[in-house]
């Protein structure tokens, strides 16, 4: 009896062992897994908001082709031109001189703005004074010509238009309905606004036409071709040339369509 109790005590101290012995591989086992899945790869970074990565664009090859292949042809086609012409927008005017300017061109680099008028005023010459002035509007009212004002210099307004051809309506309109009243009537370009910026390069060579047409493909609605160079102007690409602000009064006329 006594040999079997000792026997039983020996198996329970060898099973509390190997009890022990796997609770510890256990975790070393677990700790090693830990360890592996948190700390990133040798030789690879650390990935930081993976959800936030994005694809911006993939070009299509074809079509990469395609506009490479169309950029070749204009390149080519402007070799033997005498000045190359770039016409941006007006929003796009300052970022593509400093781009121009960079390519050291000097003086053969000229730019000019391109402007349109919005406003189209109609109106008679400028009286003898005042009262004559007072005297014509009030003629013309007579005759059921509403839309009239005298002006600070004299001149008398027949309305302000949004549209040349508003404006050649009424003109005609006056002819028609009080011929004697309204000798000299005219029509005057107002508020003139900058359509496009062109920017002319002299004597461009291969070089520069490529690097223009490159840089051409970054500005929306830009125009790249070659022309007549112009008459040398005193302006350099370092100033802009604008119109002298119109001749016509300044009024307070309701613009009309």
């Amino acid at each position: 009896m006594r040999g079997r109790g000792k026997n039983i005590i020996k198996d329970e101290i060898m099973a509390r062992f190997i009890f022990f012995l796997l609770l510890v591989a256990n975790l070393a086992l677990a700790g090693h897994i830990y360890l592996t899945s948190t700390q990133p790869r040798e030789g690879l970074g650390v990935e930081v908001n993976r959800d936030a990565l994005k694809v911006l664009s993939i070009t299509d090859p074809a079509k990469a082709q395609g506009e490479a292949l169309l950029a070749k042809k204009l390149v080519e086609s402007l070799n033997s031109t005498s000045c190359l012409q770039l016409s941006v927008k007006p929003a796009d005017a300052q970022r593509a001189q400093m781009l121009l300017g960079a390519m050291a061109l000097a003086d053969r680099l000229d730019l000019k703005n391109i402007e349109e008028f919005t406003r189209f005023a109609v109106v008679l010459p400028v009286q003898r004074d005042r009262k004559s002035a007072d005297k014509l509007v009030a003629t013309l009212r007579k005759e059921n010509i509403k839309d009239v004002l005298v002006m600070a210099d004299n001149s008398v307004s027949l309305g302000l238009f949004s549209t040349e051809d508003a404006a050649k309506r009424v003109v005609a309109e006056m002819a028609t309905k009080a011929a004697n009243l309204v000798a000299g009537i005219s029509i005057m370009p107002k508020n003139p606004q900058t359509k496009e910026t062109v920017f002319t390069i002299r004597a461009p060579d291969a070089g520069v036409i490529g690097k223009v047409a490159l840089m051409q493909r970054d500005f929306e609605a830009s125009v790249l071709k070659g022309a007549d160079c112009p008459e040398p102007t005193a302006t350099s690409a370092g100033t802009t040339q604008t119109a002298p602000p119109s001749a016509a009064p300044t009024d307070s006329a309701k613009t009309k369509r």
